[in-house]
């Protein structure tokens, strides 16, 4: 997914197509400008008051930071991709990681993705704020959240939701990637530590795997099952074994 010259020149013609993203006021968290309206703001306090372990507040927060310093890093992305949208995008994105009994998100019948991009449109068709969304724009962020673990489609479609994804992977991949560096993640990370990140989501896809194993059988989800879930069997359920029975 990194952007090539090529692509760059494609957006830049995109960009003088299209009007740029509204003008919203700003503050600073970790040194690095973010968006601050109160749509933000009540994200922010939805995940902090929920019953999401502290962990993934803190990768959805950090997240939210690289891809905000993506926009500042390129002027280009800047005039394509809504700070706000991306924001919330990326700050909502693991809501179906709730593990509580009484999640108002996680379902046993969908995929963590679906549960998490469910809760996000409610979140924003239910404000005040977002209610002045437009179809489109819920669509890419519903899209963006559902797709977040398959980078190869997600870097297809549009700037909203590669611009947010790319935020989520340097939570996982580190300074180097998307034009974030060292400095960067080490002020994000003094601030919201990320000590506990593997570790955290280890145990939530195991969680997944023993609870709702429907939903990860023929996922990316699915070796965590196969590894570290005694009895996890996705024999019989993947497509593959449908061939099987015929060739």
């Amino acid at each position: 997914m990194m952007l090539k010259s090529a692509v760059l020149f494609s957006l830049a013609a995109v960009a003088s197509a299209r009007s740029c993203p509204p003008k919203y006021p700003t503050t600073t968290i970790a040194g690095i400008e973010v968006v601050d309206t109160q749509l933000v703001r009540d994200a922010l306090s939805l995940i902090k008051n929920s019953g999401l372990n502290s962990y993934v507040v803190k990768h959805q927060i950090r997240s939210w930071l690289y891809g905000a310093q993506q926009l500042n890093n390129n002027a280009t992305l800047k005039s394509i991709v809504d700070p706000e949208a991306q924001a919330i995008t990326i700050l909502l994105h693991d809501l179906g990681w709730d593990m509580s009994p009484d999640s108002p998100w996680t379902t046993l019948e969908n995929r963590f993705e679906v549960d998490s991009a469910n809760g996000a449109r409610a979140f924003v068709q239910g404000h005040p704020a977002g209610k002045k969304w437009s179809k489109a724009k819920v669509q890419q962020m519903w899209d963006a959240i559902a797709l977040q673990g398959a980078y190869g489609i997600a870097s297809h479609k549009e700037p909203l939701v590669w611009g947010s994804i790319q935020g989520i992977a340097v939570d996982y991949r580190g300074a180097g990637v998307f034009g974030i560096n060292q400095t960067i993640v080490d002020q994000v990370v003094a601030e919201f530590p990320n000590d506990d990140l593997l570790t955290g989501t280890n145990e939530t896809f195991k969680w997944f795997c023993e609870t709702k194993p429907e939903t990860t059988y023929d996922t990316w989800v699915e070796g965590w099952g196969t590894y570290f879930v005694p009895g996890y069997d996705a024999t019989g359920h993947r497509q593959v074994d449908q061939f099987r029975t015929v060739f």
